[in-house]
């Protein structure tokens, strides 16, 4: 077995970033919008990555709905909302009332959870094709704004 060395890299790295997280925690954490919108196209990226991975082996996927566990381990607020984002934008006041829907109410249940898990595969693909297509984003935007009203959101 070989042991692999840390290097002063590794070291500072590790040190800058419990610094700054203790920082963060006694002075609020900073940030601007730009950085903001750069953080949420990053956890974007990542759980694309993971649904990738979800398609590649169903099992996967469906051991991770059977387990009841929809929550991500890296952030206790789960802001993924992969086709309110790309209609209505990411921060928008639809997309909030969607995600707050979602953790109130869908996320409740096992039913719930499944749906949330079935769309988290499938989404991802879905806004590549709203992307290319205005009709489809339109489209799109219509079951939102239907779906946004009836929760009692902002559309």
């Amino acid at each position: 077995m070989t042991r692999r060395r840390h290097t002063v890299t590794d070291i500072v790295g590790a040190v800058y970033c419990e610094r700054k997280a203790v920082f963060d925690r006694q002075y609020g954490k900073a940030s601007t919008p730009e950085v903001r919108r750069k953080a949420e196209q990053g956890t974007f990226e990542h759980r694309r990555f993971e649904v990738e991975g979800y398609t590649r082996n169903p099992v996967r996927f469906l051991a991770k709905i059977a387990t009841g566990n929809p929550r991500p381990r890296y952030r206790s607020r789960d802001s993924r909302c992969f086709i309110a984002s790309q209609v209505y934008g990411v921060s928008a006041v639809e997309t909030d009332a969607l995600r707050a829907w979602r953790d109130a109410v869908l996320m409740r249940t096992r039913a719930g959870r499944a749906f949330v898990a079935a769309y988290y595969a499938t989404s991802p693909a879905l806004v590549h094709i709203l992307k290319r297509s205005p009709r489809m984003a339109r489209w799109a935007r219509r079951c939102l704004d239907a779906i946004v009203r009836r929760i009692g959101g902002a559309a």
